[in-house]
């Protein structure tokens, strides 16, 4: 196997992986405080300290063998793999942090919701518009307020583009192939966040950090 591999790239995946456990250990705790709030997570979701840093690093390093050797689509690839993982993260982060403050306040609903949830979407870009400007697509030069800008504006039209798919899948095509309605609502939002991702990728990629 080529190891032919940016040594940021592997260090990077492998903290992603991490975070990735650390937000997953944080909603669990959060779900379960208030489903069963008598019983602690399995021990064994400590575990995912472990295993999700290595699965991030091992994604990485198979699919830069794969551009080393067949190149073409796989080259692109590298890159959307890099872009995924950051975009799962954030998820991740933005829900650790809106759960966190609902169970820190007590707050669930209201004018103190929306407000919750509109600073756990700030720091989640903020913390995308980094990782992604640095390390999934490399651009050292340029940036400031008009970059951020536009990355804001990219991804709010990424916003518009699932909530469209979503909603032409559900309330205009309808169930297909005998699917019950609340199982279709699901396949409607995640082909909506497919949509999405491919709409924020390129528009990151070729828009918001092109190479001068």
């Amino acid at each position: 196997m080529s190891m032919n591999i940016i040594k940021s790239d592997v260090i990077g995946s492998f903290i992603i992986g991490f975070f990735f456990a650390v937000f997953f250990i944080v909603l669990s705790y959060a779900t379960i405080s208030v489903l069963r709030p008598n019983e602690n997570p399995p021990g064994y979701y400590w575990y995912a300290l472990i295993i999700l840093p290595i699965l991030s690093t091992i994604g990485i390093v198979v699919i830069n063998d794969l551009k080393n050797r067949l190149r073409g689509i796989f080259v692109l690839g590298y890159q959307f793999y890099k872009f995924v993982i950051v975009g799962g993260m954030n998820t991740l982060l933005d829900l650790s942090i809106l759960n966190g403050l609902i169970i820190f306040t007590g707050i669930a609903a209201g004018w103190e919701f929306s407000a919750f949830k509109g600073a756990s979407f700030a720091v989640a870009i903020i913390n995308s518009y980094f990782w992604n400007k640095f390390w999934t697509f490399r651009k050292k030069q340029g940036g400031g307020f008009g970059e951020f800008g536009q990355f804001v504006a990219v991804s709010l039209v990424g916003l518009g583009v699932n909530v469209g798919a979503a909603s032409l899948l559900v309330n205009f095509v309808g169930p297909q192939g005998g699917i019950p309605p609340q199982l279709w609502a699901s396949v409607g939002a995640v082909a909506a966040i497919l949509f999405s991702t491919v709409w924020n990728f390129i528009g990151y990629k070729f828009f918001v950090f092109k190479k001068t």
